[in-house]
Order: C-alpha cells, then sequence, then structure tokens
C-alpha cells in the first residue's frame, strides 16, 4: 500500500514544523499506528499559501489519487491541506470518491469513521476563519496607517524614493518604518509631463512627444499612454487643498485628513483581487470603497495644475485615436515591422473613391508612438498584403510532402534518447537528497549542540534538491513538446488541405490557419508605396518573400 504524505510551509526554515519536520512526524505516527508492508509517497510544497490549492505538489497528489496509486493521506495538520473551507471539502469528496482515507496527526482525525470525518469538516470551518480573522486585522491596521498618511508599501511612483527612518517608541524599543521622499531629477519629469500635457491637449500627442524625445521612465522605457495616464491622474504629486479634496470626493472616494496646501495625498483600496477560471483578476473597486488621505509626502504640483490636468482629461473622454478592430485583421498579432521588429497595428484610413470601401492600413506601432522619428517604415494597405499571405498559404499544398517531411524533421531533433538516461540519473539523484535531509532531520531531533551545522548542510542539501527538480521539470516539459508536435503534425496536415479553399472560408478560420502555420511575417515598406513581406511558415527554414 502507498502511504501520501503531504507538507506545505510559506518557506524553508529547518526549524520546529517545517516540512522535513512535518515528514518525519508522519512517518513516526504511520509506523506506530499502521501495520503491514507499505510505501510512502512524499509530496512538498514550499513558498505556497493554504488559500489556495493551486500548489504544484498538492495537484500532483490529486492526480496521483485519482490514478489509484494511494490508500491513504497523512498529513502533520489540517490547514496543510488548505485554510479554506470549500476547497478543503472539495478535496475530501475526491478523497471519499477514490477510497483514499485521511489522516491528520495534529488533530488525529481519521476519515475512516464518520466522527472523524464530521470533525474534519468542523476545523476546517475555523481554519478557515483564523485565516480570514488574521486578513482582516492585517487590513484594518493597513487602512488605519493609511488614513494617517503613512506609505504602507507598494509600487514607487515616478519622482518618488523609499527611505527608511529609525526611531524609539513608547516602550522604549528601536523601531523603523518606510516613507517617501522627492526625487528631484524624477520630479522634474513629472511636472515637464503635466505642463506638455496642458499644452499639447491629449494624451497621444504627449506619448508621441515623449518617444520623440525619448523620455524614459523609472525603467529606462519609452512611456506609453497607460503609464502617461496613471502619472497625470495620481493625487500623489498635488498639494492637497479642499478643491482637490472636493473632485476626490465627487469621483467617489472618502477622502481623511485636512488640506493644507502642502502635502499630496496616497489613495488606497483601489482595486480587488478575485479569482475566476483558477485565474486572479484585478478591477476597480466601486465608488465609496476606494478612499485617499492627506499623507506627509510633500506635494509637487500645484493643485490649479493637477486640476486642469483632470478637466482636460474630462474633454478629451471619447476622442481618442481610433485604431481599426483587430478581430477583423487577420495579421494582427503575426505582422512586425522589419526594421525595428515591433508589432504592426491596424488603422483606419481614408474611404477609397474608385471602390466606396473603407480602407485599412498597418502601421509600425513604434513609428505610430514615435511620428515617424524612431521608425520610417512604410505604411501597408490591409487587403494588399493580406492577400499576399493568403495566396502563400493557398499554393503551400503544391509543396506539402516536403513541407511535411522538413517538420518532421525539426520534431525529431527536438527528441534526444539520451534524456531518458538522464531523467533516471535525476530520479536517482533527488532520492538520494531527500534520503540525506531524512537523516539529518532524525540527527537533528537527538542532538541539538550541532543543530546550526546540520540546519546548513539540510539548506544545501534542498537546494540541490530543488535545482535538480528544476532538470526534471525541464526534461519532463521537453518530451511533452516532442508529443504535441507529433500530435500536431495530422493537425498541419488537414490545415493543409484547406488551402485550396482559404480565400473563402470566414475571417475566424483564415486567421487561424494563419496563427497556426506562420511563425513569423515582416514588413519592409518603401517610399514607391510598395515593399517586401518576408513569411516564415511553422518549421519550415527558408523565407519566402514577395515584392
Amino acid at each position: 500500500m502507498n502511504i501520501a504524505i503531504y507538507s506545505r510551509k510559506s518557506k524553508f526554515t529547518g526549524k520546529g514544523d517545517s516540512i522535513e519536520n512535518q515528514i518525519e512526524m508522519c512517518k513516526q505516527y504511520i509506523k506506530s499506528h499502521i501495520k503491514g508492508k507499505f510505501e510512502f509517497l512524499i509530496y512538498e510544497d514550499e513558498g505556497f499559501s493554504g488559500s489556495t490549492i493551486n500548489r504544484p505538489e498538492f495537484q500532483k497528489l490529486i492526480n496521483d489519487i485519482k490514478l489509484h496509486k494511494i490508500g491513504i493521506l497523512v498529513c502533520y495538520r489540517l490547514d496543510r491541506i488548505s485554510r479554506n473551507v470549500a476547497d478543503f471539502s472539495s478535496t475530501l469528496e475526491i478523497l471519499q470518491s477514490n477510497n483514499v482515507d485521511f489522516i491528520s496527526i495534529r488533530e488525529q482525525f481519521d476519515t475512516s469513521n464518520p466522527l472523524g470525518r464530521a470533525m474534519i469538516y468542523i476545523a476546517s470551518v475555523f481554519a478557515q476563519l483564523e485565516r480570514e480573522t488574521i486578513a482582516e486585522r492585517v487590513k484594518d491596521n493597513m487602512l488605519e496607517l493609511a488614513k494617517s498618511g503613512r506609505w504602507t508599501g507598494g509600487k514607487i511612483p515616478l519622482g518618488l524614493v523609499s527611505k527608511k527612518k529609525k526611531y524609539i517608541d513608547k516602550s522604549g524599543l528601536k523601531r523603523q518604518i518606510s516613507y517617501l521622499d522627492i526625487n528631484t531629477s524624477e520630479m522634474n519629469t513629472v511636472k515637464f509631463l503635466y505642463n506638455k500635457y496642458i499644452e499639447l491637449g491629449s494624451l497621444h500627442k504627449l506619448e508621441v512627444y515623449a518617444s520623440e524625445n525619448e523620455i524614459k521612465s523609472k525603467k529606462g522605457i519609452l512611456f506609453e499612454k497607460s503609464t502617461l495616464k496613471i502619472i497625470l491622474q495620481n493625487p500623489i504629486y498635488v498639494k492637497s487643498n479642499n478643491a482637490v479634496i472636493d473632485y476626490l470626493k465627487s469621483n467617489g472616494w472618502k477622502v481623511y485628513g485636512k488640506a493644507d496646501n502642502l502635502h499630496s495625498l496616497l489613495t488606497y483600496n483601489k482595486t480587488k483581487q478575485s479569482i475566476k477560471n483558477g485565474k486572479h483578476i484585478k478591477s476597480i473597486k466601486a465608488p465609496g470603497k476606494k478612499f485617499a488621505a492627506v499623507s506627509n509626502i510633500p506635494g509637487a504640483i500645484e493643485a490649479e495644475l493637477w486640476l486642469n490636468v483632470q478637466k482636460q482629461f474630462g474633454e478629451n473622454k471619447n476622442t481618442f485615436p481610433r485604431l481599426g478592430k483587430t478581430n477583423n485583421a487577420l495579421l494582427t498579432g503575426k505582422l512586425k515591422c522589419g526594421y525595428c521588429k515591433k508589432y504592426m497595428l491596424i488603422q483606419h484610413g481614408r474611404v477609397s473613391k474608385v471602390t466606396g470601401e473603407k480602407l485599412f492600413y498597418y502601421v509600425c506601432s513604434l513609428k505610430r508612438k514615435s511620428h515617424g522619428s524612431l521608425c520610417h517604415n512604410h505604411n501597408a494597405k490591409a487587403s494588399e498584403i493580406e492577400d499576399v499571405v493568403l495566396t502563400s498559404l493557398k499554393n503551400l499544398p503544391k509543396s506539402k510532402m516536403k513541407f511535411i517531411e522538413k517538420l518532421k524533421i525539426i520534431y525529431n531533433s527536438r527528441s534526444n534518447n539520451n534524456t531518458e538516461y538522464e531523467k533516471i540519473f535525476i530520479i536517482k539523484s533527488i532520492s538520494q537528497k531527500k534520503n540525506q535531509i531524512d537523516n539529518l532531520v532524525n540527527i537533528l531531533s537527538k542532538k541539538q549542540c550541532i543543530e546550526n551545522i546540520i540546519i546548513d548542510k539540510i539548506k544545501s542539501l534542498k537546494y540541490e534538491y530543488l535545482e535538480l527538480e528544476k532538470k526534471l521539470t525541464a526534461i519532463d516539459n521537453s518530451q511533452k513538446k516532442y508529443k504535441l508536435d507529433s500530435r500536431n503534425m495530422n493537425l498541419i496536415d488537414d490545415l493543409i488541405n484547406e488551402h485550396d479553399i482559404i480565400d473563402k472560408l470566414p475571417r475566424k478560420n483564415q486567421k487561424q490557419l494563419i496563427d497556426n502555420l506562420i511563425s513569423e511575417l515582416l514588413w519592409f515598406g518603401s517610399k514607391k508605396k510598395s515593399g517586401k513581406i518576408v513569411i516564415k511558415f511553422v518549421g519550415y527554414s527558408p523565407m519566402l518573400q514577395f515584392s
């Protein structure tokens, strides 16, 4: 019988209920309570919260349970599995449907009897309550700090720098807090952007100006409109006065503190995170939920200028330049500028006098952003360049066998028989490292005088173990990629067979063929209203060039 031991901890410490100690205690419990022959399967997750079950080793454990590889699941404590009642309940259902018993040694719960199952549900409710209570307490403390205008951490805005200040509290203990101060050179850039926005009148023109003059962000990259908008709407730069506070209140903000026309405002609780389809999604909170507070950070932008910028945003709200709909363009996300290698965007043009149809063009994103100062590539007429690409795909069946053979050579080259031997060696090495760690943990439990030496050695072995795990994962991914490539051969074969009618297919199907069979498209425009497009098919070394 296989007995699974699951352990989890936020980070490796080598002390107390560390992962190694959890495993050892589970082993001792099983050996003293279960007779007969059995083998242990160990699953470890380090650096993962119990608030979610989206953990690599835990998911591997669940998969092994569904494959009927496990008879009993053991953990040190209930909250090692999950601190969320819903997640724990669903996990317990999986265990029961696969006839797997669950034992928590700390709480002495055993699902092999009805009372044990009932007690586990009750305990999981309290585990979630504990987690949510701690989270609420932390949130309340953060909010109280925020209401006083204290910096509570996060991404530092352009123009500011984080500093630390030491002080002695009422109990005579030394403390340290972080605060924000002005970075003069960066703040001059911020002031310039505010004034230039008012002068130019639009965010697009400001982005173009910043690109043309290579005005860059804190990380040294060219400004995007989204970044500029955040800077121009952030109250952290404005000297607080009653007019600013009234503006924020009228836009759904709760405001704390008294305006002094000297210090700026910090904003908090602006967004919330939710999980949808297993992904974390960030969204803006409803009016009344977000709040601002007069801070201890000196304001750099005069209130009148800041409010004029917000007024300008309101006037420009519906006047941003329109781009074509990407779902109607076949080459978006695939076509790149041949000179700067930036993606090309679809853009509206004039109405044709000949056909009366609306014209669309592909334009280099860097050229558009910099008004041609950083890239001079000429635009490509969408209908013409799309026809060239569709024609190249339509002609692909003529060299179908050659195309398929080249793909097979490339896919087969990714399969290396030696990786199987390397995989066996790594698995053996991982097993040895685990045994070494287990032995050291046993020694640690008996000899306290050399704990520092043993803990350092455990850390070293743990690092080596994790590196081996990474190599093993890389080999597994490579083998999966090879299998996927092999399966894709049939798909590609089927897709090529559709090419003789590609010009008659719906746009959605045409785009699917382009995305699946073309790896790269490059456009080199010229002054003569023509140009060259380079097409590279998936797995096909030679590039086809059309002028």
